[in-house]
């Protein structure tokens, strides 16, 4: 009885395979297309080659010349404000002892200890990556 079983449940899925085989190339058979527009493209061609040419003008292009503009160089200096002087203060601070509050403004006690340091009136973008200035402490700890 259980062969009997097997091989109906077989029989049933080969039947059920076959037919999917069928239905999908059903599908991809690509439908015929009449031979009617070949006709039509040679007309066209000749209708083409008939006209007369067409002349096309070229318009006069002017060239002109881009302007550079200079970038000011990155300089921190007395009267700077913003994140770099932020940056900078909070630098000072853990390096060299500033005991003065973090405004974000480059004044006169922030200028006063950087000459002190460097030897300079500003702090200069080279300078500023050399002792990762801009990097933030929890970023340093890290690496």
């Amino acid at each position: 009885m259980i062969k009997n079983d097997w091989i109906i449940a077989g029989v049933g899925i080969s039947i059920g395979i076959i037919a999917v085989y069928f239905v999908k190339n059903k599908k991809r058979k690509p439908k015929m297309v009449s031979n009617s527009i070949e006709p039509i493209i040679d007309a066209t061609i000749q209708e083409i080659k008939q006209e007369e040419p067409c002349l096309i003008k070229r318009k006069e292009v002017v060239k002109e010349t881009p302007e550079i503009k200079t970038k000011k160089p990155w300089l921190l200096t007395k009267g700077n404000t913003g994140k770099e002087v932020e940056r900078l203060q909070i630098w000072l601070l853990r390096h060299h002892g500033w005991k003065g509050t973090i405004t974000k403004v480059f004044d006169e006690q922030t200028e006063q200890l950087v000459q002190k340091i460097f030897k300079k009136a500003g702090i200069d973008k080279e300078t500023y990556d050399k002792h990762q200035m801009g990097t933030p402490i929890h970023e340093l700890i890290k690496a």
